[in-house]
């Protein structure tokens, strides 16, 4: 990961019509020394997005819906004093210039214009607040602990893997008082966004398009669902999948990990370079499964697999969805064929899960009081309390492997320190073959 040098201008495009936010994009481009660090259509979405991004400047359309440029100006120069806001309109009369001004922006641009002029008026205004930014500068304070990564993944489709996903980030959020962020790497068909009845602006394609990452971008492609979860939704198209590779995966976890206590990760089923680049970066890992055959093949098949990789059962937590007596495989079969005890038993509760995914609603949230949300509860606090807590109960803390005379624990050793799946794959010596069985190649 390459972080954006410190000299380059962060900007914030603010106008209700697409087609000029991107022609504005392009003028820019144009120039040197400038990064969009996001878009806004009105001017409550700008107030919103000043406060989180800091931009160093806005460029702000006078006329929006919902809330004007002149209003929203008004608000930022005084909640976000370091930003300079630039208005954008079609108007030249003075009474628009004064009221502008009065409101605190610092130039004012009158469409249409060049790529010169826009270019050079940044600067201008950039340069000219130079002593204000350094006034409010903030002191800088202690790093932050890295955030924990939650890596939800299965080997099946229909066992219930976004399910899980969604409503362990909701609980998280709304009971640890976390900053949490679901990030959903199902790169093709993506379910994260429609489950929490969100419309996402930027996805994770959009990051990948950029020559460089920093936190602004990842940041300015996430969207607040009303629990206070930070979604980073999946691409819009399929066919957009093929942009985002593992190294993307690698500096958004990292920047994100930075920035939030929990990163729940919606995996897609499979593995590849980019999955495993989320899996060696997870602190736990929820493998999901049900209790059908074919599912248990598969999750036994992962098991064998992540073991060669050096993951350890400390890390690997196996979740049975769907936990009946009364339908598919016992538990002491499961638990046979896959040589290792069940660590999470999620209930099967259709009557609640259901309407909660038509509605965009999650369970947690809709239906509190049920038995499948109370295991989801146990399930974030168990994650949420930290391994060093006793709270945390026995069969989601797991078995430390001991790192004594060599042997499985010098395995674990490497793999964590390996940071790249190719290269944990190729230490470990890992066959083509074994992967080939597993995907079906």
């Amino acid at each position: 990961m390459t972080a954006m040098p410190e000299e380059r201008i962060k900007i914030l495009i603010v106008d209700d019509v697409a087609e000029t936010r991107e022609n504005l994009r392009k003028l820019l481009s144009f120039g040197q020394g400038f990064i969009v660090a996001g878009e806004a259509e009105n001017g409550k979405e700008a107030i919103a997005l000043a406060k989180r991004l800091r931009p160093d400047v806005i460029l702000m359309d006078i006329n929006m819906p919902v809330m004007g440029g002149i209003e929203a100006t008004e608000a930022i120069s005084v909640e976000v004093p370091t930003t300079t806001v630039i208005i954008i309109s079609v108007q030249g009369e003075s009474e628009y210039l004064r009221e502008a001004m009065a409101a605190g922006a610092r130039d004012y641009l009158i469409k249409p214009f060049s790529s010169d002029d826009l270019i050079n008026t940044i600067r201008r205004a950039y340069e000219m607040d130079a002593k204000r930014r350094a006034r409010f500068a903030p002191v800088p304070i202690a790093q932050r602990k890295e955030g924990k990564i939650v890596a939800v993944f299965s080997t099946k489709g229909g066992v219930g893997k976004t399910t899980i996903a969604t409503n362990l980030a909701v609980e998280l959020a709304s009971h640890s008082h976390k900053n949490v962020v679901l990030m959903d790497l199902d790169l093709q068909f993506g379910d994260v966004a429609i489950m929490l009845d969100t419309v996402p602006i930027r996805t994770i394609a959009d990051i990948a398009k950029e020559d460089e990452i920093d936190s602004e971008l990842v940041e300015a492609c996430l969207v607040t669902h009303k629990s206070g979860v930070r979604v980073l939704s999946s691409p819009l198209r399929p066919e957009q999948a093929e942009i985002v590779n593992a190294k993307h995966v690698e500096a958004i976890l990292t920047l994100l990990a930075e920035a939030y206590d929990f990163i729940v990760v919606d995996m897609p089923q499979g593995l590849n370079d980019t999955t495993l680049a989320a899996l060696d970066a997870a602190d736990k890992i929820l493998l999901v499964t049900t209790l059908e055959l074919p599912a248990i093949k598969n999750a036994r098949l992962c098991l064998e697999i992540m073991d060669a990789l050096g993951y350890d059962e400390d890390k690997v937590k196996l979740v049975v969805n769907r936990s009946s007596r009364d339908i598919g495989l016992s538990i002491d079969e499961t638990e046979k064929t896959l040589r290792r005890p069940v660590d999470v038993h999620i209930p099967s509760d259709g009557r609640v899960v259901v309407p909660s995914v038509n509605k965009g609603v999650p369970f947690v949230t809709s239906a509190p009081s049920a038995r499948i949300s109370q295991t989801i509860r146990d399930l974030a606090q168990a994650i949420g309390a930290g391994d060093g807590d006793d709270a945390v109960p026995d069969a989601l803390a797991g078995r430390k492997v001991a790192a004594a005379g060599g042997g499985q624990a010098d395995i674990v050793a490497m793999a964590a320190t390996e940071g790249h799946s190719a290269g944990a794959r190729r230490r470990l010596g890992i066959s083509g073959r074994i992967f080939s069985i597993f995907t079906g190649g």
